[in-house]
């Protein structure tokens, strides 16, 4: 995990603190440390992941935006639910800083956990309540929690995100300003070199029978943001696999743009 840029690298290091003293992050917090071992098809390409709950092959990682990112502090937070294709994706925090300050703050992870279901503050509000009441009930829970994010504010330096729903919300809306072409996961694509008038896009619904033959056509003069909107919109329809020659032409049209390590990432979803 050499990519972990400093603040995770931080937090790597009060996780081995936090063994010393008989605790961890993930005894705490919920979270435990992971690598890219943990990826799905789901997976953006360009998304490293690093950290993991430990159940349902749920994971966050960095979005390197196809190596546009070159500084990882500076890297949106993503969450991955594979079970819950299409809606797996959720953009949870700006960069790792702020994605410090969210574990901090979501009680229980219960946007992390929940993101696909949680549609107001109030909704959100509720369901951080109705854990609030079993934690007090369970010295056993609560106390370890306790303790660690204590101890988590001092070492990192949190600030508290009193608002978890609507700083979601201030997330995808970051989100948006940087793109040049939304994509149907929600991620969108970055500019590389256009500007994003005009942009030709290839439609994608996940009804869709792909025409190689059209796709390496369209492939031939369109944009670098038209083909990575495009490869996106595939991933998430799940037309890109083992059983169709999709997932060859994708992987030498990402080696074309220089882009050898989201090659290595789909190749090593054989499974």
């Amino acid at each position: 995990m050499d990519f972990l840029p400093p603040t995770l690298k931080k937090l790597k290091g009060f996780d081995e603190l936090l063994h010393k003293e008989g605790l961890s992050l993930d005894e705490g917090i919920g979270l435990q440390w992971a690598d890219s071992s943990i990826a799905y098809d789901q997976t953006p390409y360009d998304v490293l992941p690093f950290m993991s709950p430990g159940v349902d092959g749920i994971h966050v990682g960095l979005l390197t935006d196809f190596g546009k990112v070159t500084d990882p502090e500076e890297a949106f937070v993503v969450c991955v639910h594979p079970m819950e294709a299409p809606g797996s994706l959720k953009l949870l925090a700006r960069n790792p800083k702020e994605f410090v300050d969210f574990l901090y703050s979501d009680r229980h992870l219960m946007m992390l956990y929940n993101f696909m279901m949680i549609e107001s503050a109030e909704q959100y509000q509720a369901m951080v309540d109705e854990s609030d009441k079993d934690y007090e009930e369970s010295l056993e829970l609560a106390k370890p929690r306790n303790q660690v994010l204590t101890m988590m504010k001092e070492y990192m330096g949190c600030e508290r995100i009193e608002n978890i729903y609507g700083y979601a919300e201030e997330v995808e809306a970051s989100r948006r300003k940087q793109i040049v072409l939304p994509t149907n996961d929600g991620i969108g694509v970055v500019p590389f070199n256009k500007t994003g008038v005009n942009l030709p896009v290839y439609a994608i619904t996940g009804d869709d029978d792909i025409n190689l033959d059209e796709v390496q056509a369209f492939f031939a003069s369109a944009s670098i943001e038209s083909k990575l909107a495009f490869i996106r919109d595939a991933q998430y329809a799940n037309l890109i696999d083992n059983q169709t020659p999709l997932k060859g032409f994708i992987m030498s049209e990402l080696k074309k743009m220089g882009m050898d390590g989201e090659v290595e990432r789909l190749k090593s979803l054989d499974w």
